[in-house]
């Protein structure tokens, strides 16, 4: 899944947004729990780091 993608589905699922810090990556909080994605436009999320926060963003509902 590309960087793009991942961001728009963590968005979508109300996490909310806290900042982004100079190495590319988002920071966000869901249910209380932190977390980055990294934000690297067209690039591929490698699949653990996909998995762990689709998990996040899923788990909760």
């Amino acid at each position: 899944m590309k960087s793009r993608e991942l961001d728009r589905k963590v968005i979508q699922a109300g996490a909310e947004f806290l900042y982004q810090d100079a190495s590319s990556h988002k920071y966000y909080r869901f249910n209380g729990i932190v977390f980055s994605v990294p934000y690297h436009g067209a690039k591929e999320v490698p699949t653990g780091t996909c998995n762990k926060i689709l998990k996040i963003i899923k788990g909760a509902k």
